[in-house]
Order: structure tokens, then C-alpha cells, then sequence
């Protein structure tokens, strides 16, 4: 395994040599304001956030993890060896979401997360990896990255925490605020705080062949031509509990039916899942009288944080797939959504459109006061 290093951020020079191919130190691209702890804490407990206590060190083997809710209270007297993880932060927060702006030339449908990381000297999650893509943006303090080929370890099973055993390190690197590491998938990894760090990690996610199965299966389930049932049609009474070698293949005759769809069904299937799988729902609500009211009034609303959305096909043929919704909206406006992720007074001129956004939740929050509603790096 080798590791690649950047100075500054080049996007083709990235996605040529390093996208899923090689891990990459890229110095001086990102460097986010840290989110001070105690707002960390206080949104996760808010907003109902996936949070983690990690406690313990490689040299001690002693790692073990508490789950959230975590307030200050629960936080360790020990001023070493412990990490609180707080995932879907992007979700809450428009200062964090906005980090992901930097990365709009990867597909909005990829992009799962930002999850933060707050540690103290020492704090960790133990030597482990990934089975995404993810970045790590180092938001303060400084932190030592150790590195390996994942699929030369084993799993460690004496933690709940899904560690690697007998970890030994490839390479050994630094990382300071305006740093962003980057990993592919299966690249073991065990970060570890050289001071106070707060490190935000950005995680790629895509579905796995058996969750695609599933959606599948949703699909065509109330679909009238895929309803026939297995049928036995001969029996040995001798043998009456067998199954015959003709049901087998009348089985797999049947699921190679379900599987049958060409390239508009299938992508038209993946577009609406991609934009709804791991879909953070938000319990904020805008009515669509405000909404109106604010585009007659000339002005342009956000999406909403948590909104999903895919392009699929080409030019005037170009279909629109929001939280899992194909949207009936002009290929010219889908691609300026996709682009800039902003609903203008244009969007008034296609007021079905329009409504479908507001249906799925995708719009907001509105101009003005925000109120908030209630992975391992």
C-alpha cells in the first residue's frame, strides 16, 4: 500500500490518482472552525444524535464504549485515553453542513455524514477500518494517523468495538487543522489524539448488494407480474418432505424474473433508493404558505440539510430523484438544483414541482431564526 500526498486540493489530479485507489495526506485544504464541546454536546442531546463515549488505549487493551445519550455529567475525571463521537452533526448545524460544499464534485447521493470527533491526549477508537470512503478534516489539535492494508488483520473479537488484532502499522503520519486524510474503503486505520482534537469525519457510504436485494424486493413485491407462487407439481409419496430438483430450478427461474428490468427501470429503482436510503428524517416542518410567500418575494431557500437528491439521464431527458421521490420538474431546473442546491422564484413556474419538494421535506430551513429539533473515527 502506498500513500499519497497533496499540497492543496487539485480535483482531477485526485480523482485520477487516489478516488478508491490509495489512501492521500492532503495538507492545507480544509480548515473548519472546531465546534466547541460543550455545543457538541448540547445538539447531540437536542437533536437526539448518535453518540459514543470511547474509552481505553492500545497499550492497556482496555478499550470500552458507552452510548448515548452522553452529557457532561457521563464525561471521564481522566485527562487521557477517552474520545466522545457525535454522527449526523451536518444534519443540525448549517455551519458543519457547509463544509460539504468542498465536496460537491463528489455525488450528493454518496455523501452520509459528517461525524465529529472530540478527543482528548490520547483518546482513540482503537485500529480498525472502514468499509466506505471517508475524509478526515483535523478541526484542532493534532493527531497521529496509523496505516495499513485492512485485509491482513483479523478482527480483534474481544471488544465491541470492531477492532483489528495484532495491529502493525504501514505508515505513520501527523495531521494539523487545514489537513484532510483521505482513505478508501478497507484501509485499516487507528487515529490517535496528540493533544486536544476535534476531528470531523466525512463519510461516503453506497449500498451493499444484499440491501439492494431488499429494496428490490419492496419493489416488485405488489407487482401483479411477479406474483406466481411456487408450484409443485409432482410428488413422491415416498418421500413426500422432499424437494425436488424441478422446484429448485423453478425457483431460481422466478427470482431471475424478479431480477428482469432494463436500464430505465433499474436506474429509476437506484435514483429513488440512493436519495432515500439512510435518509436522516428532520422534525422540522415549513408551511407551504411560507414557502410561496418567500420565492413571490424574490428570495431563494436552501434545501433543506438533510435532503437527498440524484440526476438521472440526460439533457431534456433528465429525471429529478429527491429523498427518494422522482420530482416532475424541467431537466433546466434539475440541474440547477443539483448544482446549487437552492429553490428560486423560477421554481414558482412549476408549481407541481414544486409541491412534490415541499411534500418530501426538502426545503428549508427559511431566512431567519432557526430553531433546532430534537460512525468510528
Amino acid at each position: 500500500m502506498q500513500l499519497g500526498r497533496l499540497a492543496g486540493f487539485d480535483r482531477q489530479r485526485f480523482l485520477a490518482e487516489y478516488w478508491r485507489k490509495q489512501p492521500c495526506l492532503i495538507t492545507g485544504w480544509l480548515d473548519p472552525s472546531p465546534l466547541e464541546f460543550d455545543r457538541l454536546l448540547d445538539l447531540a442531546d437536542a437533536c437526539d444524535l448518535p453518540t459514543r463515549l470511547v474509552r481505553g488505549s492500545s497499550e492497556n487493551e482496555d478499550w470500552s464504549v458507552d452510548h448515548g445519550p452522553i452529557g457532561k455529567m457521563d464525561l471521564p475525571e481522566e485527562s487521557r485515553d477517552w474520545t466522545v463521537l457525535v454522527q449526523e452533526v451536518d444534519k443540525v448545524d448549517p455551519a458543519v453542513a457547509a463544509l460539504l460544499e468542498d465536496f460537491r464534485f463528489l455525488p450528493n447521493w454518496i455523501i452520509d455524514d459528517i461525524m465529529i470527533s472530540q478527543a482528548v491526549p490520547g483518546g482513540s477508537v482503537g485500529p480498525h477500518l472502514d468499509a466506505y470512503d471517508v475524509f478526515l478534516v483535523q478541526a484542532k489539535g493534532r493527531r497521529r494517523w496509523e496505516l495499513a492494508d485492512g485485509s491482513s488483520f483479523r478482527a480483534d473479537e474481544r471488544f465491541e468495538l470492531a477492532l483489528l488484532e495484532s495491529w502493525v502499522p504501514e505508515f505513520t503520519i501527523e495531521t494539523v487543522p487545514g489537513d484532510v486524510l483521505y482513505l478508501p474503503a478497507g484501509v485499516g486505520h487507528h487515529g490517535v489524539a496528540l493533544d486536544e482534537a476535534q476531528t470531523w469525519s466525512v463519510g461516503l457510504r453506497t449500498p451493499s448488494g444484499p440491501e439492494l436485494l431488499f429494496e428490490l424486493a419492496e419493489t416488485v413485491l405488489g407487482r401483479p407480474d411477479k406474483a406466481q407462487r411456487l408450484s409443485l407439481e409432482r410428488i413422491d409419496p415416498a418421500q413426500s418432505d422432499g424437494i425436488p430438483s424441478e422446484l429448485i430450478a423453478q425457483a431460481r427461474a422466478q427470482l431471475e424474473a424478479c431480477l428482469e428490468m432494463d436500464d430505465r427501470q433499474l436506474g429509476e429503482l437506484l435514483a429513488a433508493f440512493l436519495t432515500r436510503w439512510r435518509l436522516w428524517e428532520s422534525d422540522s416542518e415549513v408551511e407551504p404558505e411560507q414557502i410561496h410567500g418567500k420565492l413571490r418575494a424574490g428570495l431563494e431557500l436552501p434545501l433543506a440539510l438533510n435532503a437527498r437528491l440524484a440526476l438521472l439521464g440526460h439533457g431534456e431527458d433528465m429525471a429529478l430523484f429527491v429523498n427518494g421521490e422522482r420530482i416532475e420538474a424541467p431537466a433546466r431546473l434539475a440541474r440547477e438544483l443539483s448544482v446549487r442546491r437552492r429553490i428560486g422564484p423560477e421554481w414558482l413556474e412549476a408549481p407541481d414541482a414544486l409541491e412534490q419538494l415541499i411534500g418530501v421535506d426538502a426545503i428549508g430551513p427559511l431566512p431567519g431564526p432557526r430553531i433546532v429539533s430534537s460512525r468510528g473515527d
